[in-house]
């Protein structure tokens, strides 16, 4: 019973308007190269104050972003990212969005040079007056193809 009280309110959802969509777009874009270019106070920017994210890197909020940022520059990362669906919370006060993305690193030593990884992420922003802001985000990796019977793969 708790479970479905607890779930009616994203029942409800419903798809964003475009302009919302398109203000989440930006938001996304906007961290996506920020990451990219090491921009830590931009990345962290984007976040609510006790915003907090969830990735393969572990659990991060506040200076820990900012940290793994860092990290994940000097990794040489190479992320993009891709808004497929805004969903419409709470009258609007908040979104809950999803969408992929791709990753490559040119200097992580548990991922080839050039290897592209793919993944999907998961964030909800609410409104700070009329800004958009995560509130917390995952990002998730797709698992590698599975080894067939008798192939030579590690991958096991």
């Amino acid at each position: 019973m708790a479970l479905t009280v607890a779930m009616a309110p994203v029942a409800k959802a419903q798809q964003a308007d475009n302009q919302t969509k398109q203000a989440i777009e930006a938001i996304v874009a906007k961290w996506t190269q920020a990451i990219n270019q090491g921009d830590s106070q931009t990345a962290s920017s984007v976040f609510t104050s006790d915003g907090f994210e969830m990735s393969v890197y572990g659990k991060a909020a506040g200076a820990q972003m900012g940290e793994q940022t860092k990290k994940v520059h000097e990794m040489g990362i190479d992320l993009t990212s891709k808004v497929d669906d805004v969903h419409s919370l709470a009258s609007g006060q908040a979104v809950l969005a999803s969408g992929t993305f791709s990753v490559r690193y040119s200097n992580n030593p548990n991922v080839k040079p050039g290897e592209t990884l793919t993944g999907n992420w998961m964030r909800v922003l609410v409104k700070e007056g009329s800004d958009w802001k995560i509130a917390a985000q995952s990002l998730t990796r797709q698992a590698p193809p599975a080894a067939t019977v008798g192939s030579s793969s590690t991958n096991k």
